[in-house]
């Protein structure tokens, strides 16, 4: 072997300063592990003392803690030990190494040895077993090879989670759309299930308008679902129940009552009872029971597989999000941002949507006009059938009645309180009687009114000579129709409760549907009587009766609502008495005559009286004069010779010849009824009206300066002859002009009954504002239109010239609809519908 050649001393002056440069990198090295190694000795003492101290400890624990430091201390590459001689590295051949990569590679080095330890303890961590026995048998089952191929099942992607949700969106729609068809059963005997019966039909109408706009519904709803709870397919798992429940329930509520579920039967659900018979849990019988265990059973299969595949696929949540770690990164902010907004957005979109469904101005229901949604709210069957059960559901939840009161409160119902019972306790005093004295019977004659007074139609032969010979003698005049060819329930609803659509917000079309059916409680006038009868909600002495169908405007829930009884129809049970269809000389109508529709009532009071129970308030509403008007008559209709209109065609003049025999008929049967009404030994009233104008009179609905005329309709307020005010009658002023939410006051001033302050305030507004509606321009009963005042000669009048007292009225009256129809009811609260008892 070689000898080691001698190193040469350094000979220039740069030589000598990098060599001392060296020799003290070399000393601070040496330094630094001799701290390490004292470091290390001192842990491993500390570590034996602690052990002594502390038996319980495991030695794995120590052992851990130890050999992080340890590990730092001792790990040393071989390179670091040779970069620290006591001699310079350099020989004659190479150059010495610079000081920032001596620097660099130490810093290596350190950090090698830190990250060496640091795995080392996390090893000592993870083999230690843990405190918590579930943890223990978690880490062992993650060792299972089952886990290890669980832990390697894939990520569903999502497009395959929209080819799923197209997939339950498709099927929905065809059970929603399975459950409006009346002709469609579900079978229990046949060997195909109900998910192959319903989609054997269902599918060739996907293409249908109400179908479409199912499916837009539908999606909304998915994604709600989906968001809030951020699991795809536990998300799919609540919609798809929501859907089988609904159609369910449709499907029965329209086989035993022909009506669709409404946001009302939900009423049940939070205690409000604001459903009454349209709870649907109450229509479960024997008949529906088939239907019901079918659905249950592929309800049941539809979530367990739901619930598997949520086990399947790795990915657990719809949207990424940390809630640990909310901030980590902008994957997670971005994460987090859209899990909340997600939800948010989801609500506010079925929100809005149903929001657009009642508001004929919206961009989205203009759109949807064009898709083909077409609201039908006079028979919600129909509705359902032609738009959607869901669509229809979702239109009459979200309705704005009236704009926001600033200044109401309890304080301000209070205040109103207080000053119409003063104006009652007034009026009070110069009046003898109850109103509970008395039966009262309101009877609304199906587009009753005088084909005379409509300009260019004029017969020869008076169409209505007991009627008018009647007017002249007891309480009558013209009544103000909101509504012209149509709206028969909005007329209707402003008799029952007092409440006019003037003060209503123009998407509040109907209230029946809209309003009434979505309240837990509604006050109508009948109630006085119920309140006669005993116990705070006796229903026996209101009672109704309609020959035709109760699903017609909601009648069959609202009137359980306002108290009645019962609400005798054709399709009620039990069903009404009198109720067969009309059959003339020339063919028959589907129509109840005005002569059986009166048989029920006079049968009902009779009974009544003979058993000697109390008073009633009893509600007709006719169907005989009900468009169309075929000729069902030939000869033996006297008005085709006597037509003498002019500038008319001969295709209205047909349809006027009918109409117009139909109204003699409603007069002769009248004239019979009220006859039959004077032999009843117990005071009775009757308030006679015509609820709007047929949609017939084509050429004098072209000119819009007759809007007012077509808009008049004949009333009367009669009483028997066991009534004291048999032969009286209220001042022309307070009665040529009216509107059918005046008829309760002006009945009570007619039998001089003692009244509420309720009563009150609409008798001061009758004095003031004679007549209101809205909408009279329209040409139809839509909602549009400037509300229409008329003074007590029939005159508009202008809003601006209306008295200060007129003005005061209006909006008290305004609140008080507010506190009825949006408030919180105060007013019923304080006795504000209360009439005196003596």
């Amino acid at each position: 072997m070689g000898t080691k050649p001698a190193k040469q001393a350094p000979r220039t002056r740069t030589q000598r300063i990098r060599q001392a440069k060296q020799h003290r990198m070399a000393a601070q090295m040496r330094y630094r592990n001799h701290l390490a190694a004292m470091t290390a000795t001192n842990t491993v003492l500390l570590t034996a003392a602690h052990s002594s101290a502390h038996p319980e400890s495991s030695p794995l624990d120590n052992a851990a803690d130890a050999s992080q430091t340890t590990a730092a201390a001792n790990t040393q590459t071989e390179p670091e030990r040779q970069s620290a001689p006591d001699e310079p590295a350099e020989s004659n051949n190479a150059e010495p190494e610079s000081r920032p990569a001596k620097t660099k590679r130490a810093k290596e080095a350190r950090q090698a040895a830190t990250s060496h330890g640091v795995q080392e303890a996390r090893k000592a961590r993870e083999q230690r077993p843990p405190r918590n026995p579930i943890t223990r048998q978690w880490r062992r089952f993650k060792e299972t090879k089952f886990y290890q191929v669980w832990d390697r099942r894939p990520k569903f992607s999502y497009g395959f989670y929209t080819v799923v949700a197209a997939a339950v969106i498709l099927i929905a729609t065809m059970f929603l759309w399975w459950s409006m068809q009346d002709n469609l059963q579900y079978n229990p005997k046949d060997q195909s299930s109900l998910f192959h019966q319903v989609t054997d039909h269902a599918y060739h109408s996907l293409s249908d308008g109400s179908c479409y706009l199912t499916m837009i519904a539908l999606l909304l709803i998915y994604l709600v679902c989906v968001t809030v709870i951020n699991r795809f397919w536990i998300g799919t798992a609540i919609f798809g129940t929501i859907a089988m429940i609904f159609a369910i329930a449709t499907k029965i509520k329209i086989t035993m009552r022909s009506e669709p579920v409404i946001p009302s039967d939900l009423g049940f659900l939070t205690g409000g009872g604001g459903g009454g018979a349209g709870e649907v849990a109450s229509f479960i019988n024997e008949d529906s029971q088939p239907l019901i265990n079918a659905a249950i059973t592929m309800l049941v299969w539809f979530i367990i597989i739901c619930i598997a595949l949520q086990f399947l696929d790795k990915r657990r949540t719809f949207i990424y999000c940390s809630w640990r770690h909310p901030i980590a990164g902008p994957k997670n902010i971005i994460g987090l941002i859209c899990r909340i907004l997600a939800p948010i957005v989801s609500i506010a979109l079925v929100m809005g949507y149903a929001t657009s469904l009642s508001s004929p101005e919206s961009e989205v229901r203009k759109t949807l006009d064009r898709i083909g949604y077409e609201p039908r709210l006079w028979n919600v069957k129909e509705d359902a059938v032609h738009n959607g059960a869901l669509t229809t559901f979702l239109s009459l939840t979200r309705v704005k009645a009236m704009a926001d009161e600033p200044d109401y409160s309890e304080a301000r119902m209070k205040e109103i309180q207080a000053r119409y019972e003063k104006t009652a306790a007034t009026i009070n005093a110069e009046r003898s009687t109850n109103m509970t004295d008395s039966t009262v019977i309101m009877v609304l004659s199906e587009s009753f009114s005088d084909p005379n007074r409509v300009p260019n139609v004029h017969f020869s032969i008076d169409p209505m000579p007991n009627i008018r010979a009647l007017k002249s003698t007891t309480t009558s005049g013209l009544m103000l129709s909101p509504g012209y060819g149509g709206g028969t329930a909005n007329i209707e609803f402003q008799q029952m409760t007092g409440l006019s659509l003037v003060n209503f917000s123009d998407t509040m079309l109907s209230p029946y549907q809209q309003l009434v059916a979505t309240r837990p409680k509604f006050y109508s006038f009948n109630q006085i009587w119920n309140a006669n009868c005993g116990g705070e909600y006796s229903t026996s002495c209101s009672v109704g009766f309609h020959p035709f169908l109760q699903s017609f405007y909601l009648r069959g829930t609202n009137y359980k609502k306002f108290g009645f009884s019962h609400l005798y129809t054709q399709d009620s049970d039990p069903k009404i008495k009198y109720g067969k269809s009309y059959v003339g000389p020339n063919g028959k109508t589907d129509y109840v005559s005005d002569e059986d529709a009166y048989r029920n009532v006079i049968d009902e009071v009779k009974s009544n009286t003979k058993d000697g129970k109390p008073s009633q308030y009893i509600q007709l509403i006719t169907m005989q004069n009900h468009a169309p008007y075929p000729d069902i008559y030939d000869e033996a209709n006297e008005f085709h010779a006597a037509n003498e209109s002019v500038n008319v065609t001969p295709n209205e003049m047909g349809i006027d010849d009918n109409y117009t025999k139909g109204v003699q008929r409603t007069d002769q049967a009248t004239a019979d009824f009220l006859n039959q009404l004077d032999e009843i030994d117990r005071p009775i009233t009757v308030v006679f009206y015509g609820d709007h104008l047929p949609g017939i009179y084509q050429a004098a609905n072209a000119d819009k300066e007759n809007a007012l005329a077509l808009h008049e309709t004949d009333y009367f307020i009669w009483s028997n002859k066991a009534s004291s005010p048999h032969t009286g009658k209220l001042p022309d002023s307070n009665a040529d002009f009216s509107s059918s939410n005046y008829f309760m006051t002006q009945a009570a001033a007619q039998m001089d009954a003692r009244i509420s302050p309720y009563l009150a305030l609409l008798d001061e507004l009758h004095r003031e504002v004679p007549a209101m509606s809205r909408s009279i321009n329209a040409g139809s009963w839509s909602a549009h239109g400037e509300p229409t005042f008329l003074d007590d000669q029939g005159r508009i009048i202008d809003p601006k010239t209306l008295s200060g007292k007129a003005k005061q009225l209006l909006a008290d009256y305004k609140m008080v609809q507010y506190d009825m129809s949006v408030g919180k009811n105060y007013l019923m609260d304080l006795g504000f519908m209360d009439v005196p008892k003596q």
